[in-house]
């Protein structure tokens, strides 16, 4: 049996590779792998394919030391329901003669699976199904990951895929695959599968995750309902993961995208980091998932220090105590001040350090967002500004909708981050802009 994995463009006003690793459909590849199927997979968000030079001026796009980088891309035309948004947007990812010219020398596949991320860059998503249609006619598409998870009417009815997978791991999927007329499949312990990473065309930079779910309901966060049990994995499985990649492909930089790390900490990743310790793994390690300043103890700061840790980014939101409290409780302004005190005596300087705030939360104002990125510069560590984005299922989706703040729309582009702020007309494009610049400015006094 064979199988084709697309992970699709983004389409969007800006993008950029956060260690962005298509992480749940290539577990699926390996999974796929260890049942016998051959897997060719086409990675639509490659920024290392050998042609691409001959898209951009010779030069493979913009890289950082950190194996981050920017995206090539195609302008494109706005979809009507944002055209009124006076920002230019964009295809993030390969140029689809690249696309074509892999799709095209692919051996017929039994099955095709389409991944997915965030909900309003379903038009790559689609356009991945359109594209592979075109080529395999008679072959099964099967969208999933995250959109169809969390607007799955949307995606049933415009995606034109055969089915979609709504979430439920392997089981779930192995049930679908069925339901097409596939053979059942034996599944080993869903916590033992890693991605396919070899399917990538760059190893240097990987993600990993230790865990799924996340025991905290957040008001604007999907994690719990997406992943509603916290399931870790066991430490000697994921130190020994970690070392296989630096040993097989010399990998540089790994990041943890769990959404709730320091969970359990002294059982996990503490043993976790002392494993990797004790066995010398040179690497350097980044938390794009901000860490729960409140979970963050002095051991693990000293480990996280030890280890290799990066500029380690601890979540914040808000410096309101009112609006900490309404989207859940997870932290208070004197669990960060702690936190930077552990971190800091664990030998990071305060400007080694990030914490995320975000603007265009309901009811938020310019203002109080400005006394946020003065209170966090004011603790000498870098500010990283999210944009908020209403997130269907989440509790501030649902007050949003019943104080209309936002209308029950059936196009999830209106769920972008981009445009909430100005729909609601409480940020202006020059407001945001300024936010930005004032964050970015206080940050470099950081460098002097």
């Amino acid at each position: 049996m064979r199988a084709l994995l697309i992970n699709p463009w983004i389409y969007d006003f800006a993008a950029y590779d956060l260690w962005l690793k298509a992480f749940g459909l290539l577990r699926v590849g390996s999974l796929l792998r260890k049942l016998g199927w051959e897997v060719e997979f086409i990675d639509c968000l490659d920024r290392f394919h050998t042609r691409l030079p001959e898209f951009s001026g010779g030069k493979y796009p913009r890289r950082d030391q950190f194996g981050c980088g920017k995206y090539f891309k195609t302008e494109v035309i706005k979809p009507p329901s944002i055209a009124e948004v006076e920002r230019r947007y964009f295809r993030y990812g390969l140029p689809i003669e690249l696309f074509q010219d892999k799709i095209a020398g692919i051996e017929a596949p039994d099955w095709i699976l389409v991944g997915s991320t965030m909900t309003y860059w379903y038009p790559g998503y689609f356009l991945a199904i359109k594209l592979s249609r075109k080529y395999f006619p008679q072959t099964p598409v099967v969208l999933g990951g995250i959109y169809p998870s969390l607007c799955p009417d949307h995606a049933r009815r415009y995606s034109s895929a055969d089915a979609i997978h709504t979430g439920g791991g392997f089981t779930a999927l192995a049930k679908l695959m069925m339901e097409l007329g596939f053979q059942s499949l034996p599944l080993p312990q869903e916590r033992n599968i890693t991605p396919a990473y070899n399917l990538l065309s760059d190893q240097s930079a990987l993600a990993v995750r230790t865990g799924l779910g996340c025991p905290n309901s957040c008001s604007y966060c999907s994690a719990s309902f997406l992943e509603p049990e916290l399931i870790q994995r066991d430490p000697e499985a994921v130190a020994t993961e970690i070392e296989g990649y630096l040993r097989q492909y010399g990998t540089t930089d790994i990041a943890f995208y769990d959404n709730a790390l320091l969970s359990n900490a002294d059982t996990h990743i503490n043993r976790i980091l002392s494993l990797l310790i004790e066995d010398d793994i040179t690497c350097r390690f980044h938390t794009p998932n901000g860490l729960h300043a409140r979970l963050l103890s002095k051991e693990t700061a000293n480990l996280l220090k030890e280890s290799g840790f990066i500029r380690p980014r601890l979540s914040l939101e808000t410096s309101r105590a009112d609006r900490q409290k309404k989207s859940g409780g997870k932290v208070e302004n004197r669990d960060l001040i702690r936190a930077l005190e552990y971190l800091e005596a664990a030998g990071y300087k305060r400007s080694e350090i990030s914490v995320y705030l975000m603007f265009g939360l309901p009811g938020q104002s310019p203002g109080e967002v400005e006394a946020d990125i003065r209170f966090v510069h004011e603790l000498g560590t870098y500010i990283t500004l999210a944009a908020y984005s209403p997130i269907p299922g989440t509790k501030d989706y649902t007050q949003m909708l019943n104080e209309g703040l936002i209308a029950d729309e059936s196009d999830p582009l209106l769920q972008n981050n981009t445009i909430l702020c100005l729909r609601q007309k409480i940020f202006s494009t020059n407001q945001i802009r300024a936010l930005r610049r004032m964050a970015s400015g206080l940050n470099r006094e950081l460098d002097l």
